[in-house]
């Protein structure tokens, strides 16, 4: 791999490279000036020959250190017996210690609308209710969950990452679903405010098991909500429902050492549109939500277990 490549490979070494180096390095699949900049430094470290180029070489002392580091003892704290677990992300979005609802775009105010508080949506709020009902639907089913999220404070993206990859490498499996309500400008009209809505799954770029996750997923919400609400896909551009981006949570997370997991995120309707909080906040609604995401949980579930456990 060389400057201007680009792919899952390249999110694979830019991983590896943050955590051996201890730098920060965006995961993002593009092997730019800073991957390129990562790699001499790690060459040089290691006596390689230095060129900024990962080649065979280098990319077998960069995996063997890695393992030296991080996958020592990965199976000490699974007691021998590989698990699956939903990591469950409750978005964005926190109070303070006074109660204080503290997180700057992560809300939305509609007048005369009852809402969460006179007329404010929390959005950390709202994704938090909906976590704790699917972690309970989960538990109640007996499949295991993990909270990436702190009780009320908004927790980092890095932090919550490193989370999740913590429990990887101990030999778990499964995948993550991060709960979110979407936004557009508040500079837009109210008509455009209110006319922008919808429903939308998003997983990382590339096909991998997430796309699969992601679509099953999209057909469940569909098949429990129903025809009454509006659903955005993206399948114009590469033939199926998501859409493929580069979100933190997803791109450190999704990562081709971790091949018994996907990531999923869902924008839960437009919180900057009048008419899709009144349906996100409908107590009905929310129950068909956690539903959806349940009948995904056993989904995924059941394929990986008749692999990993059978």
């Amino acid at each position: 791999m060389k400057r201007g490549d680009n792919g899952p490979q390249v999110k694979t070494l830019q991983y590896k490279l943050r955590k051996v180096l201890n730098r920060s390095l965006s995961i993002d699949g593009d092997y730019g000036p800073s991957t390129e900049k990562a790699v001499r430094l790690f060459q040089d470290l290691y006596s390689l020959t230095v060129d900024g180029h990962a080649g065979s070489k280098t990319q077998a002392k960069l995996d063997a250190v890695y393992k030296a580091m991080f996958k020592q003892n990965s199976e000490l704290l699974h007691f021998g017996k590989r698990r699956f677990v939903v990591f469950v992300d409750a978005g964005h979005g926190g109070i303070d210690e006074k109660g204080k609802y503290v997180t700057p775009g992560k809300r939305a105010y509609h007048k005369d609308e009852r809402m969460h508080e006179r007329g404010h949506y929390y959005e950390g709020f709202e994704n938090r209710l909906i976590a704790e009902g699917f972690i309970e639907a989960c538990t109640a089913a007996g499949i295991m969950c993990v909270r990436t999220y702190h009780p009320y404070k908004d927790t980092s993206l890095s932090d919550r990452t490193e989370l999740i990859r913590s429990w990887l490498r101990r030999g778990y499996y499964g995948y993550l679903h991060s709960f979110h309500s979407n936004a557009i400008s508040s500079s837009n009209s109210a008509a455009k405010l209110d006319a922008t809505r919808g429903y939308m799954v998003f997983n990382t770029r590339g096909n991998n098991f997430s796309d699969k996750i992601a679509n099953q997923h999209f057909r469940h919400v569909k098949e429990t909500v129903g025809d009454a609400w509006k659903y955005r896909t993206q399948t114009s551009s590469d033939g199926d429902v998501d859409f493929e981006v580069n979100f933190q949570i997803l791109r450190e997370t999704d990562l081709q050492e971790f091949y018994w997991f996907g990531a999923i995120l869902d924008e839960w309707g437009f919180h900057t549109s009048k008419t899709d909080t009144k349906f996100i906040i409908e107590p009905e609604n929310r129950i068909k939500r956690i539903q959806a995401c349940l009948k995904t949980a056993r989904w995924v579930k059941k394929g990986l277990d008749e692999v990993i456990n059978p």
